[in-house]
């Protein structure tokens, strides 16, 4: 037996159990494996069926070239192999045990059992059509890019229009980004799809039951910029849930203060880790009582996830950063706004002469009164940031004449990037973007302190 199989078999009296969650593209060639192993098939079985194999690859490729010839790229028929492998394996898994998958194999043709897999796929795809249709219906109103593009018809809608199960039956053509609580990590192809929708369409049906502004103030808690970060939404809100139930608070609305997790570590800490562990599971029938979620498909994935959060709990109390676990709400619309104005521009000619008068001008001194005699607008001062063609001590000079919420304004729209990544910009724009960058670092720390809060205080537009 390989290293691998013995991790996702058990043999018990004679019987073959092979997990579930195992890849139909690997379950027929375990089977095989292991039923050779333990007796249930002879060598020259064994023999026959890798043979019976071959033979209709061999007939498979000559469809795929519409039946002119068995000549084929060396990847494209390793590619229909394990397309036609995940095909039979997939209706083997479907048995009700493994002695039925050997007695198939054992009596019935390669090409029989693969035309019982085809059929199979074809319910399982009509089966992911139906559970995509679900998510759609119960899809959170989130501002999480990755979530959102996920659900999208160019994430997991890709796999309904280029999923080809003839020949590519073991692959997943879709673009899914977002990492669910219970990752699907071994299934592929109408498998991995119908069980990550299913685990989906359950965190949705879970975090449906708060209000989206509860979820969108809790995520903002965890951090403001959420939307760009690769989170799970699910295990964000049970995780505030169970922390609502342990501080006796309304789970239903996903507030808890600072002062309460300061408590909770308190109580928490003192506990081993058998008691944290019972701590949290009833804290999670809590959950369910509130929530009114009995005897369910979603009661039972709530449970399935509590090892992962109890592992976060665990670590929080242990580094005494139960705070990033368990985290306040917080209202992006409390903080003041900021409504800057760039003002009107100059006309063109004005704006020529003075940049003309910059770029011959030899002294700063010079340059800073030209600059504040003549500029009045954000506008036409952000503009010559970049064509006056400024040294870094000209910048500098400048950007001294300016309030903190001026400076600010600059840098959210001229934001620091690496060089590599700033490869894009124009030159000009790339200097103004380093020259902030380098200016903001050599600030005073309450004032650089002040000038980057302001960087979230911008209204939109």
């Amino acid at each position: 037996m390989t290293k691998m199989s013995k991790t996702i078999t058990d043999i018990e009296k004679g019987r073959i159990f092979i997990s579930p969650d195992l890849s139909s593209e690997v379950y027929f060639t375990v089977l095989l494996q292991e039923g050779y192993t333990q007796g249930f098939f002879t060598a020259s079985e064994v023999e026959s069926i890798q043979l019976h194999c071959l033979e209709f690859l061999a007939y498979k490729c000559k469809k795929y070239n519409g039946g002119e010839s068995c000549s084929i790229r060396v990847e494209a028929a390793e590619s229909i192999m394990k397309s036609n492998l995940y095909t039979i394996g997939l209706y083997l898994k479907s048995l009700a045990d493994t002695s039925g998958a050997i007695e198939e194999l054992k009596t019935k043709k390669i090409s029989e059992i693969y035309q019982k897999g085809r059929g199979l796929i074809t319910v399982k795809l009509a089966a992911v059509q139906a559970i995509y249709e679900q998510t759609q219906n119960n899809k959170l109103p989130t501002l999480n890019f990755t979530y959102n593009e996920t659900l999208s018809e160019e994430g997991a809608g890709l796999f309904f229009i280029s999923y080809k199960p003839d020949y590519e039956a073991h692959e997943t053509p879709a673009s899914i980004d977002y990492q669910l609580c219970n990752p699907v990590n071994q299934l592929t192809g109408v498998e991995f799809m119908y069980s990550y929708l299913e685990n989906l369409w359950l965190e949705n049906e879970f975090c449906k039951r708060f209000s989206p502004k509860a979820v969108h103030h809790l995520l903002c808690g965890y951090d403001p910029g959420y939307k760009d970060l690769l989170i799970n939404i699910f295990e964000q809100v049970l995780t505030a849930a169970l922390a609502c139930a342990l501080a006796k608070r309304c789970v239903l609305s996903l507030q808890i203060s600072g002062e309460e997790i300061k408590r909770l570590h308190n109580e928490l800490v003192q506990n081993d880790s058998s008691a944290l562990a019972w701590k949290i599971g009833k804290a999670a029938e809590l959950v369910l009582e509130e929530l009114n979620i009995t005897g369910t498909s979603l009661g039972e994935y709530v449970t399935k996830s509590l090892p992962g959060i109890l592992a976060n709990i665990s670590r929080g109390l242990e580094l005494n950063t139960l705070d990033k676990t368990f985290v306040p709400p917080f209202d992006p619309d409390s903080v003041p706004k900021i409504y800057f104005s760039e003002g009107l521009k100059m006309n063109d000619e004005d704006y020529r002469q003075l940049i003309d008068e910059l770029l011959v001008c030899r002294y700063l001194e010079d340059k800073l009164q030209l600059i504040k005699e003549q500029v009045k607008s954000f506008a036409d001062l952000e503009d010559l940031l970049t064509d006056a063609l400024l040294k870094e001590e000209e910048v500098f000079g400048v950007l001294d004449l300016l309030s903190d919420v001026e400076i600010a304004a600059l840098i959210k729209r001229h934001p620091y990037e690496e060089e590599k990544q700033a490869a894009y910009l124009p030159v000009a724009e790339q200097t103004l973007r380093n020259y902030l960058n380098s200016y903001l670092e050599q600030l005073d720390d309450d004032r650089e302190k002040r000038v980057l809060e302001m960087l979230d205080q911008f209204a939109d537009g």
